[in-house]
């Protein structure tokens, strides 16, 4: 690219002198210790545009981040500059005759269910309350809601991006298909920089909410019943989630959402309910926006060290995988791990795994292995916990989740896209082909174009 001039930077500007440089490069795993050249709080789309080009003309290499929550902080990279959208994070518009929303793509998950709740409407978003909703968007996205309504991607109609020429285009069915297509699964950071989404929306208002807690001794009761819940033919309208915690608390918890009445749940989870023996239950009807908040809060709530990777369950788990979740939670090497089952299928299901870059239409949950740790001198065990488990696993898993990224998997293009990936490389062809926007296991653009 030439410029007769270097480009000026714009938006809030965070250099290493400045005060708020520490907290401005810290990403939500703070294992990671980055030292960027420049931090741009985007404030507009011309910031974004701005940045960009002046990344080009001094030769930076660039990362993008909304949320910041990338599990290998690869929304941060040392001499290099930071484009972030977080303080983007403005509701644009809301079109109540057509359902849909238009939000910049720094908002946070739980900021934009605060946003609708007023108008009793929902965008699927993702159960962690922080993350920005372009990496979860741009990934995939797997919310309390997915059953019932699918992905975060799957109620993308419309996105506006930067691209590595400081151009903006906007991509939705009809114009720029591909780059809508590859969008939607291809994980952040590949193509452009997202400023914009529109979402198609849903009405919500009450629902059922359940939460089971169980003591860690009912795992081989509870968790091959709890798998039924994601087989295809059961009720959709319940997306359930279990997380089997170990180390300074042991327990199982289990939480859903249903779009229908507490009796209905009540009879729904019955199952459940004579499994092990339960030690606190709670089936009630509740506003979407508490219940959505209360399962926010029992995921991590503020920044910490820590290792995670999701892989996929396409098949119930038969005993001896059940055994080797028990070995390795039986054997937490550092304060606390947990493993989180995320019930897919419903909607999800009904999408063809070519239709968006999301590969895994398949499978019936998302497992999520997860080690922190209060010790530095603990990093080790921690990481080498969840890759010992990873891999154990693997004779009954598939794929991983390309927003639980893992530098360690080196047949990462089949693992995060399945048979979606040459394709991919040519969309990155066709819009990046110089390769502006890469970082480690990014996509490549094909050598055909």
């Amino acid at each position: 690219m030439k410029y007769s001039k270097e480009p000026e930077l714009t938006g809030r500007i965070v250099l290493p002198e400045n005060p708020q440089y520490n907290a401005a490069r810290q990403d939500f795993n703070t294992f990671f210790d980055k030292f960027p050249l420049v931090i741009v709080f985007a404030q507009e789309t011309q910031d974004v545009i701005n940045a960009v080009k002046w990344a080009r003309y001094n030769h930076v290499p660039i990362r993008m981040r909304s949320g910041g929550h990338n599990y290998e902080a690869l929304s941060v990279i040392n001499a290099g500059i930071v484009i972030d959208v977080s303080e983007m994070n403005r509701v644009k518009e809301i079109d109540r005759k057509c359902n849909t929303v238009t939000v910049q793509t720094g908002i946070r998950n739980i900021a934009l269910y605060n946003a609708l709740w007023s108008e009793r409407m929902v965008v699927p978003s993702g159960v962690c309350a922080t993350p920005g909703i372009a990496g979860v968007t741009l990934g995939g996205g797997h919310s309390i809601l997915s059953r019932q309504w699918g992905l975060t991607l799957d109620n993308l109609l419309e996105l506006e991006m930067v691209d590595a020429d400081g151009q903006v285009i906007c991509a939705n069915a009809n114009h720029h298909s591909d780059l809508f297509w590859a969008s939607r699964g291809g994980g952040g950071g590949n193509f452009g920089i997202c400023t914009t989404f529109r979402f198609r929306t849903h009405h919500i208002d009450t629902v059922g909410f359940a939460e089971i807690i169980w003591s860690l001794n009912d795992l081989e009761s509870v968790l091959p019943i709890w798998e039924r819940y994601t087989l295809p033919g059961t009720d959709k309208r319940l997306t359930p989630t279990l997380t089997i915690f170990s180390g300074e608390q042991s327990l199982i918890l289990m939480q859903g959402v249903f779009l229908g009445s507490v009796k209905e749940l009540r009879h729904l989870l019955q199952p459940l309910l004579r499994a092990g023996s339960p030690q606190n239950v709670t089936i009630e009807e509740m506003s979407w926006i508490d219940a959505a908040t209360r399962i926010a809060d029992s995921q991590p709530q503020s920044p910490l060290p820590f290792k995670s990777v999701g892989p996929y369950v396409y098949n119930l788990l038969p005993n001896k995988g059940i055994e080797t979740i028990r070995h390795f939670v039986n054997e937490p090497p550092t304060s606390s791990v947990s493993v989180f089952f995320h019930g897919l299928g419903g909607e999800v299901a009904k999408v063809s795994s070519t239709a968006t870059a999301y590969f895994q239409r398949g499978a019936l949950s998302n497992m999520s292995i997860f080690s922190t740790w209060d010790k530095s001198e603990d990093a080790s065990l921690g990481i080498r916990w969840v890759e010992d488990f990873r891999k154990a696993m693997l004779p009954f898993t598939r794929y991983v989740y390309v927003n639980t990224q893992d530098l360690s998997i080196r047949d990462w293009p089949h693992v995060y896209y399945g048979g979606n990936f040459h394709r991919l490389t040519k969309v990155k062809a066709k819009y990046d082909p110089q390769n502006v926007f890469r970082f480690p296991q990014s996509i490549p653009p094909s050598s055909e174009c």
